[in-house]
Formats: C-alpha cells, structure tokens, sequence
C-alpha cells in the first residue's frame, strides 16, 4: 500500500496529474491533495481521500474526483472514501445523457465537524453506487447528498449507526426532485433525532426494492412531496414508524407487508393529523397490513388497498387476532367448478358454484350420490310402458317398422287377391 497524490487538476489517466509521473495502481490510497481530478476512464485503486496527511509525505485536505461520461471507478478498502474537506471527496456533476459508476462501500463518513459529503450528485445525469453506504455517530450532513434532478442508482445496503440526540445527519440526503433507486434494505439507528433517518428525501421519487427498518428513528423520513414505491415489508420498531412523512402529503405505495411495532405505526403521516386532513399521505398498499398490539400499522388520512391480494390483520378486543381479506384473495377456497351450482361463496361472497348435481331421486337406487344415495327403482313395466309410451315417436324403431312387410302382412295381402 502507498499513498498516492495529484500535483495537478487534469484527468486521472493522465501521468502529469499524479506525484512521481505515474498513475496510481490497485494498491493505492489515493489523495486529491486540493486538485480536482477528472475520473475519464475504468481505474481500481484502495481508496479516494480529500483529507489531510500531516507527515511525509506531506498533503493538503481538499479537492476532490468527479467523472467524465462513462467514468468508472472501484474502491477495494472496505472504507472507500474518506473525507476531510467541505468539498465532497466524489461528485458527478454531469448532464442528462451521461453516466458514471462508483463499486465501494462507505461504512462510516471521518469527520468531526460541519456539513460533510462523501459523494454528492449534483448534475442531471445517472450516477451508479454499488456498495454499502452507513453513516456513523461523527456526524456530517449526509454521506450521500443529491442536489439537482439526475437519477441515481444504489445497490447495495443503506443503514445509520448513528446514537444519542445530538448528532444529525443522513446516510442519503435528496432535496430535489430528482429519482433514488435502490436495491437493499434500508436500517435505522438508535438515534433519536427523527430527520436523522438513515434516508431523508425532501421531493422527488424514491423505488426501493427491499425492505425498511425502524429502530429509535424512522428508515425513511420525508421532509417534503414525494413520490415514494417500494417493494419490500415495511417494519416498525417499538418506538417509531419506518416510514414518517412530516410536513406535505406524498404518495406512497408498498408491494409487501406492513408492521406496525408495540407503540407506533410502520407508516405515520403527522402533518396530515393536525391540520390539512384531506391533502394527507395517500397509502397505496397491495401486500398484507397487520397491526400489532392493536396498533394502527398505517396512519394517514388516506389509505388504499389492492383488491386481489390484500389481508388486514386486527386484534380482536377480548383477545386474539382476526385477518380481513380484501375480495380476491385466494385463501384455499375450491374452484367453482367443485361448489354446487348457485352457491355464493368466498370472503366476500365473490364467487359462485357451477357444479350441477342430479336429486337422489334421479339416481339408481343405492347409487352413491352428493351426500346421499339415489333412490330411483326401475321395474320391468317400467320399461315395458316407456317402450310403448315412446314407440312410434318421430324416427323411433317403431316408427321405422310399423310400415315394414312380415309374414303375416305378406299372407294377408297374397290371400286378398282374387285368381
């Protein structure tokens, strides 16, 4: 391992960017050293740092890397970035139309004072994290920091270790309306300061596939109108939602299953309880609701359900729990076509029987037949009046033989003539 510096802003394949004329290797912490360096190109190295090294060799806090279209860089250290300047260590600040691509995890941001970045977005383009991202109890505004409408993109984990009631800050702060995808979990600290969450979004739109988790802070809080869809089970703690919506109703819909915790919601929308009712969090939930210690899972003033796969589980007040299911549901009910014909069935009465079953009196006697046996006796008469009853209908035996020649027919017609 060595340190490596830049001695001059220019991109990052270019050797008079670099100390000694050479580029950094894969076994490089790599400093900015108060320069900017353009990341033009594929480059793997340790680490990125912005921060100060007091002994030799000798380099200055500050500057920072950002990308070219189709930068692409990897940082192997568990601790990818480090940070040490107000300066964000990484930024993209590229339009719509380019992209750029960072693999490395930040588990923690080295600070100990004012409004830190380790990345920020600030450009209109795609930025791609893949990596686990937590910000720790050092503080720092947010890790990750989205300040125009590009779209970026997380695959990887989002979680806070932050504790006391002192700290703030965020591991992904976005206050544009710009769009978050992530794929992963998202954890919340022990924290106590509620926009601390380990997501704060102030507008926009936010997808996560995963799930969200509360502890004695929310996972995700909203400061502002957002568009949020997540497709994962949303998990209050005991204390606090997962999800908090505080000052402007948004729209959020979950794919998966909502829990509220011992004291509180998995969803709470507070604005929306004092005041403007009507423009409230709008909950759209196609998954299953169940409240816990008769609990609210969701509270907001308005809430929808999907009607072919949605269940709301309440505890009953003298004790026990009881699922409502929405129509739809499929909950072991047999086909129709196995259900008596007109009989309605299902949770809410939704589906009707076909099956056509014959009375025990039109079944052989003895014969087993629905929950019983038939009764029907057929006697020689019987078959003797039916065959006269029926024989000289239309295209009948009879009908076709009544006219036929016999013997005796034949006899009596030859014994008519007169020789």
């Amino acid at each position: 391992m060595a340190f490596r510096y830049a001695v001059a802003s220019g991109n990052w394949n270019n050797t008079a960017t670099w100390d000694g004329g050479t580029l950094p290797t894969a076994t490089d912490d790599v400093f900015s050293n108060g320069f900017t360096v353009t990341i033009n190109s594929s480059f793997t190295v340790l680490s990125i740092r912005n921060t100060l090294n007091a002994t030799a060799p000798t380099i200055s806090a500050g500057g920072q890397f950002i990308y070219a279209n189709g930068g692409n860089l990897t940082c192997t250290s568990a601790q990818a970035i480090y940070v040490g300047s107000t300066t964000p260590t990484l930024e993209m600040t590229l339009t719509s139309g380019n992209s750029a691509i960072f693999n490395g995890s930040v588990l923690t941001l080295i600070n100990t004072t004012g409004a830190y970045n380790a990345i920020r977005h600030s450009g209109t383009g795609i930025l791609s994290l893949n990596g686990n991202y937590n910000i720790d109890s050092t503080a720092g505004r947010a890790l990750i920091s989205v300040t125009s409408t590009g779209i970026l993109n997380i695959i990887g984990d989002i979680s806070s270790t932050m504790a006391g009631s002192s700290s703030n800050g965020n591991t992904l702060l976005m206050t544009t309306a710009g769009t978050i995808n992530i794929t992963g979990n998202v954890t919340a600290s022990t924290n106590l300061a509620l926009s601390s969450a380990p997501i704060q979004i102030i507008g926009g739109t936010i997808n996560i596939t995963g799930n969200t988790n509360a502890s004695t802070m929310p996972a995700i809080y909203m400061g502002g109108a957002v568009n949020y869809n997540q497709i994962g089970n949303v998990n209050a703690s005991p204390v606090q939602p997962a999800i908090y919506n505080s000052i402007t109703a948004s729209t959020i819909s979950i794919t998966g299953t909502i829990t509220s915790g011992a004291s509180a919601p998995a969803i709470y929308s507070s604005f929306a309880l004092t005041s403007n009712y009507s423009a409230g969090t709008f909950v759209k939930v196609s998954g299953n609701v169940v409240n816990a210690s008769n609990n609210m899972a969701i509270v907001a003033p308005r809430v929808t359900i999907d009607s072919a796969t949605s269940s709301w589980l309440y505890q009953i007040s003298t004790g026990g729990n009881r699922i409502l299911y929405a129509a739809g549901v499929a909950l072991g009910n047999p086909i129709a076509a196995n259900v008596r014909f007109g009989t309605t069935y299902g949770a809410s009465s939704e589906l009707t029987g076909t099956l056509r079953v014959p009375s025990a009196a039109n079944v052989l006697s003895g014969v087993l037949v629905d929950a019983t046996t038939g009764t029907l006796l057929m006697t020689p008469s019987d078959f003797w009046n039916y065959l006269i009853a029926s024989g000289f209908t239309a295209n009948s035996i009879g009908d076709r033989l009544q006219n036929a020649a016999t013997v005796a027919t034949t006899g009596g017609q030859i014994a008519a003539y007169t020789i």
